[in-house]
C-alpha cells in the first residue's frame, strides 16, 4: 500500500494555528490516560468530561440474530422488489450491498433514543482527532479478539494496538473516510452507543473541509460480536466520487495489517505492513445505502491441530507447536510467528498433529482500567506432560527432552547474564579510573593519563606537515 503523499494542510481553530501532515491524527482515550506509541508520538488531549448523559428512554435493542439472519434478508429483498443488489466474497467477509430505504431503515439505529447513548463533545468540535473507547465485549476483526476502538473525526474507526498519528493509513473500519471537520458546523456530533453485544457510531451532519457548503454527512457503523459489520448511510448529499483525496484520503471498507518491530543501531522501530483490504465502489453509495460485512470463520478460532487443519479449507492454515496457534503465518503476530520458527516448524496434515495435551496458559492479553491492552512479548504455555504407568518409551524420551531444552536454556540465559555483567563492571571500573586520574593529576595515575593523552597520539601521514613558526609570508 502507498499512503497518498499530501501537502501539508494548515488549519485554524479558535484563534490558534495546528500544522499536522496529511492523514496523521491527534488521539485521546475515552475515561482513560492515553500512552504514547512508539511509532509516532502523540498529543495527548484530555477529555472534559461533559459527555451527554444517557437517555431515560427504553428502546428494544437490535438483536445479532437479526443481522447474521440471511434468508430474512433475502425474503425481505424479494417482498420489496429490491434489484439494486450486490454480493461479493473477500476472503475474510462476504458482503452485501443494498440501496433501498425501507431495508437500510431496519439496520439503522435510533441512537437519539438509545439507552447507552454517548456524545464525544470533543470529537464533536474538531478536526482530524481521535479518542480510543473500550468495548463491552471482544470484537472479532480478521479473526483477532479487539477490545480498544479508536472513533476519529474522519468518518472511520481504527482497530489496532499501537495509536499512532497515521491511523488512516490501514487497520480500519471504514464507513466513509474523508476530511470532515465538525468545528464548522454546530450541528455536527459524533455519537456512539455499547450495549454489550453491539457498538454502534454515528457521524452525524458533518461537513467536509473543502465543501462545508455542500451539504452534510451522516452515517452509520456498527459492530456486532459475532464480527459482523454493518455500514448504513442515511444523508449522502452528493456522490462520494466529488470528495477531494488532495489532503486527506478517501475510503469505504476494511483493512487489516500486522507490525514488525525492529532494532536497528539501537533505535527500536515498528514497521506496519497490510496484508488485507476491502474496497467498496463509492459511486454506487447514496442516500439510505446498506452494506452488509458478515464475518467468515478464519485460522485463529481453531484451537487444537486437528481443527486447524481440517476444517477450514478456504485458508491454507498450519499448526504451530511452539505457539499452540493456528494461523496460515500472515496475521498480527507475525513477528511472534516467525521468532518461534513457526514457518519452518509447522503441522499441515491431520496425521502428523500430536495427541492432545492439556495445556495451561501462564498469561492472557489484559484489559487495565484505562482500556488499553498490555500485551506480553512473548505469551508462554506450559504443557504439563507425566509419566504413566504402562506409558510408552518414547513418551519418556520426549518429555526427557522437554527437560533437558529447558534446562540448556537456562543455562544460556545466566551465561548472558553473567556476560552482560561482566562488561558494564569493566567500563565501570575504567570510568572511575579516568575521573580519579583526571581529579588527581598528581598521582602515578593522573601521571599516566597526561603522558598518554590523546593529544599526544600521533600518525605517520605521507604529506608533509607545517607548523605555524615555519610559515612566512
Amino acid at each position: 500500500m502507498n499512503p497518498a503523499s499530501d501537502n501539508v494542510l494548515r488549519q485554524r481553530a479558535n484563534n490558534t494555528t495546528e500544522e499536522r501532515t496529511p492523514g496523521s491524527y491527534v488521539t485521546k482515550s475515552v475515561n482513560a490516560s492515553n500512552k504514547k506509541s512508539e511509532v509516532t508520538e502523540l498529543t495527548t488531549v484530555k477529555d472534559p468530561g461533559n459527555d451527554k448523559e444517557q437517555s431515560d428512554t427504553d428502546i428494544s435493542d437490535i438483536s445479532i440474530s437479526k443481522f447474521s439472519d440471511m434468508n430474512s434478508l433475502n425474503k425481505s429483498l424479494t417482498q420489496n422488489n429490491i434489484t439494486k443488489t450486490e454480493m461479493d466474497t473477500h476472503q475474510y467477509y462476504n458482503s452485501t450491498f443494498i440501496v433501498n430505504e425501507s431495508i437500510a431503515k431496519e439496520y439503522w439505529v435510533d441512537m437519539d433514543n438509545h439507552p447507552e447513548l454517548r456524545v464525544n463533545y470533543l470529537l464533536s468540535r474538531s478536526h482530524r482527532r481521535a479518542a480510543t473507547v473500550k468495548l463491552k465485549f471482544d470484537f472479532p476483526f480478521y479473526g483477532h479478539k479487539v477490545r480498544n476502538i479508536t472513533i476519529a473525526t474522519g468518518g472511520f474507526l481504527y482497530t489496532g494496538e499501537y495509536v499512532h498519528s497515521w491511523l488512516a493509513a490501514t487497520q480500519y473500519i471504514a464507513p466513509l473516510m474523508a476530511n470532515f471537520d465538525t468545528r464548522l458546523s454546530n450541528e455536527s456530533y459524533v455519537k456512539y452507543a455499547d450495549n454489550g453485544t453491539s457498538f454502534t457510531v454515528e457521524w452525524e451532519k458533518v461537513v467536509l473541509q473543502e465543501k462545508r457548503n455542500d451539504g452534510a454527512f451522516t452515517f452509520q457503523v456498527t459492530l456486532h460480536q459475532n464480527g459482523d459489520i454493518v455500514f448504513v448511510y442515511s444523508v449522502i448529499p452528493f456522490i462520494l466520487e466529488q470528495i477531494d483525496n488532495t489532503t486527506h484520503p478517501v475510503k469505504v471498507g476494511l483493512s487489516d495489517a500486522y507490525i514488525m518491530d525492529r532494532t536497528v543501531f539501537f533505535v527500536r522501530r515498528k514497521t506496519i505492513y497490510e496484508y488485507h483490504r476491502v474496497n467498496f465502489d463509492k459511486q454506487e453509495i447514496k442516500n439510505w445505502t446498506m452494506i452488509y460485512l458478515r464475518a467468515l470463520p478464519t485460522c485463529l478460532e481453531m484451537d487444537n491441530c486437528r481443527d486447524c487443519v481440517t476444517k477450514l479449507t478456504e485458508f491454507d492454515c498450519k499448526w504451530c507447536a511452539e505457539l499452540n496457534q493456528c494461523s496460515t503465518g500472515t496475521f498480527r503476530s507475525r513477528q511472534d510467528w516467525l521468532l518461534k520458527g513457526c514457518d519452518i516448524r509447522n503441522i499441515k496434515e491431520a496425521d502428523k498433529c500430536p495427541p492432545p495435551m492439556t495445556t495451561y496458559k501462564e498469561h492472557e492479553d489484559e484489559y487495565d482500567h484505562d482500556g488499553h491492552i498490555h500485551a506480553e512479548e512473548d505469551t508462554l504455555s506450559k504443557s504439563v506432560v507425566k509419566k504413566r504407568p504402562g506409558s510408552s518409551p518414547l513418551e519418556h524420551r520426549e518429555s526427557d527432552n522437554q527437560i533437558v531444552l529447558a534446562r540448556d536454556n537456562m543455562n544460556m540465559s545466566v551465561s548472558g547474564i553473567i556476560g552482560i555483567l561482566l562488561i558494564v563492571t569493566l567500563i565501570s571500573g575504567l570510568g572511575i579510573w579516568v575521573a580519579y586520574a583526571y581529579r588527581n593529576p598528581h598521582s602515578a595515575s593522573g601521571q599516566m593519563l597526561i603522558r598518554y593523552r590523546p593529544s599526544q597520539w600521533s600518525w605517520r601521514r605521507g604529506e608533509a606537515r607545517y607548523t605555524a613558526a615555519t610559515i612566512h609570508m
